[in-house]
């Protein structure tokens, strides 16, 4: 598979809802997460890197939901290391449209 082509179907890059990195984290695509503080006093953001290399973050939000946004991703990030998800992620391809 070529990861360079999941990047076609990444619809948000910066300021993107916890649950949309979540999803990611949950198909296989994230390869590293960390919390990043915001200038909002006990707000953080998440920074992840694809497996492709590219660079997401999400909104800056209430310290404790990224806590538990966190716990997910981390969950699924060894879920997927476990599971060599990496060498099986398949990206069809979008049909031609007449």
């Amino acid at each position: 598979m070529n990861i360079e082509s999941i990047d076609q179907y990444i619809v948000c890059r910066d300021n993107c809802p916890p649950r949309f990195i979540e999803a990611l984290a949950m198909n296989g695509f994230v390869k590293e997460a960390r919390v990043e503080p915001c200038e909002k006093p006990r707000h953080q953001r998440i920074v992840v890197t694809l497996i492709n290399g590219t660079r997401i973050t999400s909104e800056c939000r209430f310290d404790e939901e990224i806590k538990q946004s966190m716990k997910i991703i981390g969950v699924y990030i060894e879920l997927a290391k476990k599971n060599k998800a990496e060498e099986q992620i398949e990206v069809l391809s979008k049909p031609a449209i007449d």
